[in-house]
């Protein structure tokens, strides 16, 4: 990651934040030791409920071109501080590269999302030795640019009669507040909030997104790349009992672990996978890398 897109994330901090000569000084409450970081080389600074920080910080942080970003208790931006500057910060450059991006590039980005969904989907299936991963993976190989075909939602309709062998009533049905969609309704909801803190994070605008759209929804663009990672949240939940309710806080945790698990073996956890994604979009936009990497779910190793 260049040295100028930084994240500086303080959500969990308990202390105080400061301004000393071009550096945001951190301390914690009860330490005696601080860091300093410099403002120059950060874009995002990630501020929690308990983070404590005078009005000449965020100035200071304004003339220095950062965006600060105010968090609720689980961590998920809900507003945020801009600079009004003469010259373009690092985060409005890529937003304007964002906002600029032609509609064939769009439709390029989505095919290879979902491309690497349907695999992840057919991963998934072979992780829980069920038949059909041949079936959708040839689904994913006519996927074309833009999805015109809707491979996605044929590639559903095969996953979803598979994936939960012991549930034949089973039906996706989001929403539905019971059982299977349940469970998933509630790990999806943690898998969109990392989504749209990595979205922010990397200075994208999260209402403009690829494929997702609506007036209603700020966070298209979230619910456009936390797709890739559905899969490995199904293989978790396919764990569970179709009896186990979310009024059990043992469940609860679980799912919210499941979205806390190691992706595809690589080190990197799914949050850590999903702030590398939105960076790599961030690039794509910006046109300084030409094909989007996009991560797969390739099952349990």
């Amino acid at each position: 990651m260049q040295s100028q897109w930084r994240v500086i994330d303080c959500t969990d901090l308990e202390g105080r934040i400061s301004y000393v000569r071009g550096n945001m000084r951190i301390r914690k409450d009860g330490e005696d030791d601080v860091a300093d970081i410099p403002l120059a080389q950060t874009a995002v600074v990630l501020l929690g409920l308990r983070v404590s920080c005078s009005a000449s910080v965020l100035h200071e942080m304004a003339r220095f071109g950062v965006s600060v970003m105010l968090c609720d208790w689980r961590g998920v931006p809900d507003a945020a501080l801009h600079a009004w500057t003469d010259l373009p910060t690092t985060v409005t450059q890529r937003q304007l590269a964002q906002v600029g991006m032609s509609v064939p590039r769009k439709k390029n980005a989505w095919a290879r999302i979902v491309q690497a969904k349907i695999r992840g989907q057919a991963a998934c299936l072979d992780a829980l030795d069920i038949d059909g991963g041949g079936v959708i993976r040839g689904i994913a190989a006519a996927v074309r640019s833009g999805d015109p075909s809707n491979c996605e939602g044929q590639a559903a309709r095969e996953y979803w009669k598979r994936v939960f062998p012991k549930d034949t009533s089973f039906s996706r049905v989001p929403g539905k507040g019971s059982g299977r969609n349940a469970q998933l309704d509630y790990a999806y909801m943690v898998l969109r909030g990392f989504t749209v803190k990595a979205v922010i994070s990397a200075g994208l605008i999260p209402s403009i997104g690829v494929n997702h759209r609506g007036r209603g929804n700020y966070f298209c663009l979230a619910d456009d790349l936390l797709e890739v990672y559905r899969p490995a949240i199904d293989y978790a939940v396919a764990q569970l009992s179709a009896t186990d309710s979310l009024e059990d806080r043992a469940v609860k945790k679980y799912l919210v672990d499941s979205v806390n698990q190691q992706f595809n073996g690589s080190g990197l956890t799914i949050p850590s996978s999903l702030n590398d994604f939105s960076q790599q979009f961030g690039l794509y936009c910006e046109k300084k890398i030409d094909r989007l990497p996009v991560p797969e779910y390739v099952g349990v190793p």
